[in-house]
């Protein structure tokens, strides 16, 4: 029975955070078209939660900035989301639903946990 326990281990993302060989556990946020599944833009990879808040707290304000002619509905949830990031966040990924975290015009937001390369030079890994 141990081999089939050691290989689940094996195929599980590394918690956010951790590593394993090449790889650290992250958190992913970023957008995604619907119904194109090329069409993935990463905002963050971060590996800790402050670092998580400070690239969306960038990215929501930026993109308030970039787009006036946002629906009232649109810009006060989004504004919502930028005052509650915290609450927020920590719900969504306790809820592991698979929706996103906002809509916004025909892009979505996501937030889930996943891993990426390390950074490595000359032989040392920079995490």
């Amino acid at each position: 029975m141990w081999p089939f326990s050691l290989l689940k281990k094996l195929s599980q993302d590394p918690a956010v955070g951790q590593t394993r060989g090449d790889y650290i556990g992250c958190y992913l946020l970023g957008t995604h078209t619907a119904g194109r599944d090329d069409d993935i833009s990463y905002i963050s990879l971060a590996t800790t939660r402050a670092q998580l808040k400070q690239d969306a707290r960038q990215y929501l304000q930026d993109f308030l900035c970039q787009h006036p002619q946002l629906a009232d509905a649109e810009r006060q949830a989004l504004q919502d989301l930028l005052e509650h990031w915290s609450a927020r966040a920590d719900a969504h990924l306790a809820a592991a639903s698979g929706k996103p975290l906002a809509v916004q015009g025909g892009s979505e937001l996501f937030l889930r946990t996943g891993m990426r390369a390390r950074k490595k030079e000359k032989g040392v890994y920079l995490e």
